[in-house]
């Protein structure tokens, strides 16, 4: 039972999950002297999500990290983008680490990514159910998004203009 170093290597493992077989990388640690794989706790937690997010990937859902990514680019914590959707306290807290979400709930995930607007309204409609810290930081947030957007579709707009503008005026010389 000697102290030595152990290598960190991966694995492609296959998995069934939800009727669902695919491949995955998992990450193990190597001891060259047993000549054996073992996890670690981190790891069997890791691998698990990096399962599920590769059946999230095969049938459409959002991964683990892009939920994540949505709450992060409104600033809010998992607690509160529940009470926004009326879910069990920890729900989002149960997809990012754990559990594979619902279609219903993903679609529902996916719209607050896409429509900053909406997640306002969201704000506005539990205010009341939120510190006035997290309203005022996501509402800052979701805010910048929109001005964002806006002049994201100032920009495709103003560039269709001028291709109807220029085709209106190849129109013309060929008319002349």
């Amino acid at each position: 039972m000697e102290k030595h170093a152990v290598k960190t290597v991966i694995v492609r493992e296959r998995a069934v999950f939800k009727n669902s077989d695919f491949d995955y990388d998992a990450e193990y640690l190597f001891c060259d002297l047993a000549d054996e794989l073992f996890m670690d706790e981190k790891q069997i937690q890791q691998n698990d999500i990096c399962m599920k997010d590769t059946y999230r990937r095969l049938t459409g859902l959002l991964t683990s990290t892009e939920i994540k990514g949505i709450r992060d680019k409104y600033n809010i914590t998992q607690s509160d983008l529940c009470i926004l959707l009326g879910w069990g306290g920890k729900t989002i807290t149960r997809y990012e680490s754990h559990q594979v979400q619902d279609k219903a709930h993903d679609t529902i995930l996916k719209k607050i990514d896409n429509d900053p607007e909406w997640f306002m309204t969201l704000l506005n409609d539990n205010k009341c159910n939120l510190t006035k810290e997290a309203y005022q930081k996501s509402m800052e947030s979701a805010q910048k998004l929109c001005k964002e957007d806006e002049i994201y579709n100032l920009r495709i707009l103003v560039k269709n203009l001028q291709m109807e503008n220029k085709k209106l005026n190849e129109l013309l010389k060929t008319h002349a």
